[in-house]
């Protein structure tokens, strides 16, 4: 262009074009990494968000933060009816959405925007709400509170349409990119609700294997209490006292309930010693005592094969070994001994020094915790003989007899 032939009117008027361009472009840009930021933001939101109604109100929240998005909404599909139901709602339309009735089947209500939306598939955009004949319903309401453009999008959940996302502006007329960036954010919603479907999925089949493996035990534990009434009480007690200590140890809540299963099972392989050993009312012989010392072995045989999320196994196996390599089946030492061993360990012994036995009475709480702190470095972990001393002199632990 030839600014040099201009006159002084052509060039002011060229100028003020100029600046009009530069300002729309000023605005676009704004607008864009207004969406961008949206889009952001709802991505770290789906990784942090643990439920889709937050989700969804999430979303909400962030849009009408956009210029121009002064309100906007979710609704779900209601199953076995055309109604759609308000499931989160931002800006300056939260009260008038929840007045309004919505469906999606071709009566009055689900001619507009969203139910066209839903029953389509497709978005749909109405740039003068007041001149359409379809939101003459909504008139005293929508209309009436100042908006005049919306815009809807299906919201499908492994390609079915489960709900709807609508805005509503009163300066904006929701142009192809504004379509393209609520596409973008729908796309985005459906990934979320997937996630939390999987979500779900994935917590129902935990709980089944939680159950399952709940059962299991207890099935275990009843097998014992049938052949052994003392042994299965005494798995109880240490379970127990093996978790008091684990608590005042600070450990996690997951090692806690392995410790807890690890407790109830960690005398099963006594199962295969003959009840007059275990009943005897004298003092064992050395081949008597050898044939309970296989009951470590025996027991991580038979529980091996459960796929438990603890070592339940190896603590099983380990929980006569001593720090110092004197105890059985191994002859391990230190670290070669797992924690769960250990605190299972200590429960054992202070409870068997505590409880009467066939072949003496019982020794006393008092005796059993001076023993451990006799031991103490020696056969026993020093941090779990401490927490097991706290909790019986601090906390005033109970076996529950």
């Amino acid at each position: 262009m030839d600014y040099l032939a201009m006159t002084k009117e052509e060039l002011i008027s060229e100028l003020k074009l100029l600046r009009g361009a530069v300002s729309t472009g000023k605005e676009r840009i704004k607008n864009l990494n207004a969406q961008l930021i949206t889009v952001r933001n709802m991505q770290e939101a789906l990784m942090h968000v643990d439920n889709p109604k937050d989700f969804f109100q999430k979303v909400c929240d962030l849009l009408v933060e956009i210029d121009g998005f002064e309100c906007a909404w979710i609704g779900g599909v209601e199953s076995g009816s055309y109604a759609v139901k308000p499931l989160a709602v931002a800006g300056k339309c939260r009260e008038l959405i929840q007045q309004i009735n919505v469906t999606w089947d071709d009566s009055r209500y689900g001619r507009g925007a969203a139910g066209q939306a839903i029953r389509n598939g497709n978005f749909c955009r109405v740039a003068d709400m007041a001149a359409d004949p379809c939101y003459q319903v909504w008139a005293d309401t929508i209309i009436s509170a100042g908006f005049t453009a919306t815009v809807a999008v299906p919201v499908r959940n492994e390609g079915e349409v489960v709900g709807v996302l609508q805005l509503f502006s009163t300066k904006n007329g929701f142009g192809s990119e504004e379509i393209d960036f609520l596409a973008e954010i729908v796309r985005d919603i459906s990934i979320g609700l997937r996630s939390f479907s999987l979500e779900g999925e994935l917590k129902q089949k935990l709980e089944h294997v939680n159950e399952t493996l709940k059962k299991t035990v207890e099935s275990i534990t009843r097998m014992t209490e049938i052949r052994d009434a003392y042994t299965s009480g005494h798995q109880q007690r240490v379970a127990k006292l093996a978790c008091a200590i684990a608590r005042d140890m600070g450990l996690s809540k997951e090692q806690i309930e392995g410790i807890r299963v690890t407790g109830l099972l960690h005398d099963i392989g006594k199962i295969a010693v003959p009840i007059e050993i275990l009943t005897k009312p004298s003092r064992l012989s050395v081949f008597e005592f050898n044939i309970i010392k296989t009951h470590p072995e025996i027991g991580y045989e038979i529980v091996k094969g459960i796929e438990f999320p603890w070592p339940v196994a190896q603590a099983l196996f380990q929980h006569h070994e001593r720090l110092n390599g004197s105890g059985y089946p191994m002859g391990l030492a230190g670290e070669k001994i797992i924690l769960e061993a250990k605190i299972l360990g200590v429960a054992d012994v202070v409870e068997a020094m505590s409880s009467h036995r066939p072949y003496r009475p019982a020794l006393g709480t008092a005796k059993a915790l001076g023993e451990i702190l006799q031991k103490k470095s020696t056969l026993y972990d020093p941090h779990v003989v401490d927490s097991c001393v706290r909790i019986f002199k601090e906390q005033d632990f109970d076996f529950g007899r």
